[in-house]
């Protein structure tokens, strides 16, 4: 694990205290990683061709066919 130090101004610590910041910056630090992963992923998404996707085709099937009794009445 890498450790990063952050310097801060000590009325801004006073105002908003020191847990409120660490909280702050550990939803930032989970927000960050799934930013990076959701790009992993589109880069991903842009070698893929589900279309010509035989085993995409029989699951996009087989789920239609368990679904389909809920769309029609």
């Amino acid at each position: 694990m890498v450790e990063f130090k952050m310097r801060l101004d000590e009325n801004f610590v006073k105002t908003f205290g020191h847990k409120q910041i660490e909280n702050y910056l550990e939803e930032f630090m989970q927000k960050i990683v799934i930013r990076l992963s959701a790009k992993d992923i589109l880069k991903d998404l842009e070698t893929v061709d589900l279309a010509n996707d035989k085993e995409w085709q029989v699951s996009r099937n087989l789920a239609w066919q368990q679904e389909k009794h809920k769309y029609f009445a």
